[in-house]
């Protein structure tokens, strides 16, 4: 428990002493609780001393009473206002943290979670971590606090009937670690089902076209209806496990109440116990203990909170792939791969002692049978994994010397699966270049030959589209992305089959978009189409993870091998026609 306040505070950073100060303020706002016991006592004191009650006495009376009221109102005003800023403020800041740590982790992190995990974490657990881990951590630690007190005030005002106070306590403590031991099994496990859940919605809302195309809806509802009931089902065995054992824990405190009123009651026959201390004891014993019952309470929220403060320091623990980079500035743009052998986690090799180079300012196009790692070879250039052996450098710097920030401000991807944010098409064009004005994303837009799709649109470049590009066309989508692409104007291009899904008539246009794009800069681009990449510097054919091949288009199609097969099937298709 003292370890989840401490984890939290950790997170918390400078916000800590704000936390600090709410547990303290929460404290003092039980102990004012305790103003009106305090009153009564007074009262009959008095009485039974055979003081007469004046307008004095009275007087006391109400100060305390309202002077409680009053007090314990400020108090609690200070607990919310310090809690819920700290929390707000401390998550807020975790979000911001998350996210930028996710942007530098290696793209292999993402096989190794699933979506639904991450999703669950960014959204579900920072959201109870915002709405629940002050109010918990106040309870708690007010809870210890009030224990701690009440034992000394207890002890102090009748230490028979203290040591009676503290025997609950302590014959609670087996309960209570019980209740904590099931809690942390059954909420990891609630929250292993809660991520499955999403991962499941998720899923089927991102493949409902393809469900849809194969009429599986029916097989498919009812997956997701699975994941869902196990959800439930969890839920319901949280509740059903933490009942009875509520129950226990709530019923030890009941019992040492009744043995403490019993025992007040026999101390005062006796004549050991005056009226007023014994009416003082009465009163308490209905009260005394709700702060520790509260605490067992929310024995779920504390290991839910604990569980999910453990796949948020996951996340926050995982490798930054640039941890020991530098913000290098660049003076050339050459790329050189040397021995470079590379393979995806657990998988078989995708790269096996490759070595070329890519002079500043050449266009360099990479051709090859699918699967043989032509685009993992760009997506090492951007450094999204590390490579096993060998090195990759850009401007003479090996990749791993930078921060991603300062290896990727120098790069431009167009990328075969374009991914468009839902906003508006100005601001998915200068996502790259933020500070670009209105003009120059239309100058981007118009060589890339998609100015006169988005005039159409009925709220022009302010039309916002749908998330990943939803309500555009492929055509389209990679357009918007090619113009991204131009309006960064960074020194280095990737392309990977950027026309692939452009129509005959606009592939010229956008051939000639490019051409002045990657004027006097570095370009590597895949393509499967050969006749646009024949005035390619240099080309490189990929096979089996190895350059099979190496130099320019009219060299290539002299050579026997697979670029000259490749450009014989592609002639021999260009006769095809339809039969009649």
């Amino acid at each position: 428990m003292l370890k989840i306040i401490r984890r939290v505070l950790r997170l918390s950073g400078n916000l800590s002493k704000r936390i600090w100060g709410s547990f303290f303020c929460g404290f003092l706002e039980s102990m004012f609780g305790l103003l009106p016991i305090v009153a009564v006592f007074f009262v009959l004191n008095q009485l039974q001393s055979g003081l007469e009650i004046t307008g004095q006495t009275w007087g006391i009376v109400l100060t305390l009473i309202i002077g409680g009221l009053v007090l314990r109102s400020i108090f609690k005003y200070l607990v919310y206002r310090l809690q819920s800023t700290a929390g707000f403020e401390f998550v807020a800041r975790e979000r911001i943290s998350l996210g930028d740590r996710l942007r530098n982790v290696p793209m292999g992190f993402f096989h190794d979670h699933s979506m639904g995990e991450l999703t669950a974490t960014m959204t579900s657990d920072l959201n109870y971590l915002e709405n629940y881990s002050m109010h918990i951590l106040d309870k708690v630690t007010s809870g210890v606090l009030t224990m701690i007190v009440m034992a000394i005030c207890v002890l102090t005002f009748d230490w028979r009937i203290g040591i009676v106070f503290l025997l609950g306590i302590f014959l609670s403590f087996p309960v209570y670690n019980h209740m904590q031991k099931k809690g942390k099994d059954l909420s990891e496990k609630r929250q292993t089902i809660q991520a499955d859940a999403i991962a499941a919605t998720l899923e089927y809302v991102q493949g409902i076209s393809v469900v849809k195309s194969f009429n599986m809806c029916e097989k498919n509802v009812s997956e997701i209806e699975n994941a869902y009931e196990k959800n439930a089902d969890s839920a319901y065995e949280v509740e059903s496990v933490f009942t009875p054992l509520n129950m226990s824990y709530s019923l030890v405190f009941r019992i040492c109440a009744c043995i403490m009123m019993f025992c007040a009651g026999l101390l005062a026959i006796g004549g050991e116990l005056t009226f007023a201390r014994l009416s003082v004891i009465l009163l308490a014993s209905f009260t005394i203990f709700n702060p520790l019952e509260v605490m067992g309470q929310m024995t779920t929220l504390i290991r839910m909170l604990d569980s999910t403060l453990d796949r948020v320091e996951r996340i926050k623990q995982a490798k930054r792939i640039d941890e020991n980079g530098k913000d290098i500035s660049l003076d050339s743009f050459d790329i050189a791969f040397d021995h470079v052998s590379f393979a995806y986690e657990n998988g078989n090799p995708i790269l096996n002692d490759v070595s070329f180079s890519i002079p500043q300012g050449s266009m360099t196009a990479i051709v090859g049978p699918s699967g043989s790692g032509k685009t993992t070879i760009t997506r090492l250039i951007a450094r999204f994994w590390d490579i096993q052996d060998g090195s990759i450098t850009v401007g003479g710097h090996d990749v791993k010397e930078f921060t991603c920030d300062s290896l990727l401000k120098n790069m431009s991807m167009v990328f075969q699966n374009v991914y468009l944010f839902r906003d508006t098409i100005e601001n998915n064009i200068k996502f790259g270049f933020p500070e670009a004005t209105h003009e120059q994303v239309v100058e981007a837009a118009k060589k890339a030959c998609c100015h006169d799709f988005i005039t159409a649109l009925p709220d022009g470049y302010n039309t916002v589209i749908g998330e990943g590009g939803s309500t555009l066309s492929g055509g389209e989508k990679q357009r918007i992305s090619i113009a991204r692409a131009m309006l960064k104007d960074a020194p280095i291009i990737l392309l990977d089959e950027a026309t692939a899904s452009v129509d005959p008539e606009n592939e010229v246009h956008l051939q000639q978009a490019i051409s002045a794009l990657v004027k006097n800069k570095t370009l590597i681009v895949i393509a499967h189409r050969l006749s646009t990449i024949r005035d390619a510097d240099q080309i490189l054919v990929v096979d089996n993870g190895k350059i099979a091949q190496k130099g320019v288009h009219a060299d290539l199609i002299q050579q026997k091998g697979i670029y000259q097969n490749f450009w014989n099937i592609r002639q021999k298709a260009r006769n095809w026609k339809l039969a009649q």
